[in-house]
């Protein structure tokens, strides 16, 4: 084979294998689902809902520190499912315009909707990217754009240099209080803002996420802030770490509103088998602390538990015996 048919055959294979077009690029690198969601074993047909803080638990019943975790995954999931559906909204036309270093859709309007979006995405080093989703109302001039979601995302690349759907590592946040201040609104406010990380199929998966001056669901006069950590490595388990600070524990004829900080750690085998160790302090715990731990096996059911809070002392199971995870580990958050 001459030179020159090698060269046209080289040519003739890039274009076969269908090299990705800039647009192609710039969404691929935008959050996906399989990103950022956090995920814990399930118990088939069963709806969980986050009541208390859990531990009241009999042998054999579904553990409430289980149904406390997989609960609380719904509230930092419905975040992130925000920001997707959002982005997805947006993403679903054609972009606007397209540079060598941009991407551009919008503005546009849905035909009933009183929000104008715009998503801008820009390439800022070799494979990395800064991305913002502005709105602002239909009727208000350019100028009145604000940044509802800003994010930024390093890509994983496939062999040909280019980036992976689904796969780097990034953060976003998004600004419940600027969308406050479009017409068209939920009753969020605060931030959310989550870190995440999954390079490839074999990687373990991380997922930080921080809410901050949100409403207090018990007092929606009240802000609190709250933080999660996600980690599970596949056909290995995982673990998720959450802390909460609100007015949890008040003493008998006491109106104090002193704020104590919940921390759990729950940790979880392929099979499902778990534990949660909790510990609550500060506020009118002064220099106390209360504790307490559960273990689940593969149906969910409570095995083990130990509550140093709990009158008459709530406890029952071997930890050896009937614990995934020995001993206690309590958060770091």
């Amino acid at each position: 084979m001459t030179l020159r048919k090698s060269l046209m055959f080289a040519a003739l294979m890039l274009v076969g294998c269908g090299r990705m077009s800039r647009e192609e690029e710039f969404r691929s690198v935008l959050p996906t689902q399989e990103m950022v969601e956090v995920k814990t074993p399930a118990k088939s047909g069963q709806a969980l809902s986050v009541e208390g803080t859990g531990a009241q638990s009999e042998k054999g019943q579904t553990s409430d520190l289980y149904a406390l975790t997989r609960g609380t995954t719904v509230l930092v999931n419905g975040g992130t499912l925000a920001v997707l559906g959002l982005v997805d909204a947006v993403t679903k036309y054609n972009p606007t315009t397209v540079t060598a270093d941009t991407a551009v859709w919008g503005p546009h309007t849905e035909a009933l909707a009183r929000n104008t979006w715009k998503l801008t995405v820009k390439k800022t080093g070799d494979h990395t990217y800064g991305y913002t989703v502005s709105a602002k109302a239909k009727e208000a001039a350019d100028s009145a754009f604000v940044d509802i979601i800003t994010g930024t995302h390093t890509a994983s690349l496939n062999e040909a240099g280019e980036p992976v759907k689904g796969f780097g590592q990034g953060e976003f946040t998004l600004d419940w209080t600027k969308a406050a201040t479009l017409p068209e609104h939920d009753a969020n406010v605060g931030s959310f803002t989550v870190k995440y990380s999954r390079l490839d199929e074999r990687s373990t998966v991380s997922v930080d996420a921080g809410f901050r001056q949100v409403r207090d669901e018990n007092d929606a006069s009240k802000r609190v802030d709250a933080d999660y950590r996600y980690a599970a490595s596949p056909g290995q388990g995982g673990q998720f770490d959450f802390k909460l600070s609100q007015d949890w524990y008040k003493p008998s004829g006491s109106t104090s509103t002193a704020k104590e900080t919940l921390t759990i750690k729950s940790r979880w085998m392929e099979t499902g088998a778990g534990r949660s160790d909790v510990r609550m302090s500060g506020g009118d715990l002064g220099t106390e602390e209360a504790t307490a731990s559960e273990c689940w096996d593969t149906t969910f059911a409570s095995q083990y538990l130990r509550a140093s809070y709990a009158v008459p002392q709530v406890r029952y199971g071997t930890e050896t015996t009937d614990c995934a995870f020995t001993p206690a580990a309590y958060s770091t958050l």
